[in-house]
């Protein structure tokens, strides 16, 4: 189990997401604005896929895991392209087994991590991914109109 002195169950804490691509122990932190109780505080989380640090927003938990602009599924694992040198996300990257440089692949450029765990890519104009249900390449301008596709 990682551990850190930042580690406080409140505004940092570890949870255990049961996923099948990201690593089981992930890392959530809220950090409270304008007087905004915890409840009520928008979340990021941080995990890892293979050797990839891998991070989502998400509202907050009274709001549940979905955004109102886009309710179809929890939002998917974005990867992080300068994973942090320090700090307790850097320590919680490194603990759990993430790469602190990460080879980059223009020909097969990975961004996010879809539902299933199929890789997101970019090519320069669009995001694309193969969904692994049916073996659909689809491809969008921006993430939220692959992410449509993706569940239509």
């Amino acid at each position: 189990m990682f551990e850190h002195k930042l580690l406080d169950g409140q505004n940092h804490r570890m949870l255990d997401i049961p996923d099948t691509i990201v690593k089981p122990e992930v890392l959530e932190i809220r950090e409270p604005k304008n007087n905004n109780p915890l409840e009520k505080t928008c979340r990021y989380q941080y995990g890892v896929v293979e050797e990839v640090l891998v991070e989502r927003y998400l509202p907050s938990e009274s709001t549940g895991d979905r955004w109102a602009h886009d309710a179809v599924a929890e939002p998917w694992w974005n990867v992080v392209g300068h994973p942090p040198h320090g700090g307790i996300v850097a320590d919680y990257n490194k603990y759990i087994g993430g790469a602190y440089l990460r080879t980059l692949d223009p020909q097969n450029n990975v961004v996010a991590y879809a539902e299933a765990g199929e890789p997101v890519t970019f090519d320069g104009s669009n995001y694309c991914v193969t969904r692994q249900s049916d073996s659909a390449e689809l491809k969008g301008n921006r993430m939220l109109a692959l992410r449509q596709q993706y569940y239509g």
